[in-house]
């Protein structure tokens, strides 16, 4: 059951702070679904990079700096990537991508 929608802001790992616009609250869910529009309206990049044969995907900003890595999540064998995330009530959800 559907118990409504609209702006939420996530806690990734490393500290990244994700505001997804559009947001569906559907406690039962047993996953969370991240959209790369949502990653991308929040001014980040995306990338695969493989460290020691596992594949991991990478958020990256671009600061006058150089590049950054926010966050780097790591896949699963059926290739899907995986995450904790914590939305700001602290309450934990997995997200699969």
């Amino acid at each position: 059951m559907l118990y409504g929608s609209g702006r939420a802001t996530i806690l990734l790992p490393m500290g990244t702070q994700l505001t997804i616009e559009d947001a569906l609250l559907f406690p039962e869910s047993t996953h969370t679904l991240l959209s790369y529009r949502d990653i991308r309206k929040n001014g980040l990049h995306v990338e695969t990079h493989i460290d020691n044969r596992e594949e991991f995907i990478l958020f990256t900003k671009l600061t006058r700096f150089g590049k950054q890595v926010c966050e780097k999540i790591p896949s699963l064998q059926s290739r899907l990537y995986y995450t904790y995330i914590k939305p700001t009530s602290h309450v934990t959800y997995r997200i699969i991508f």
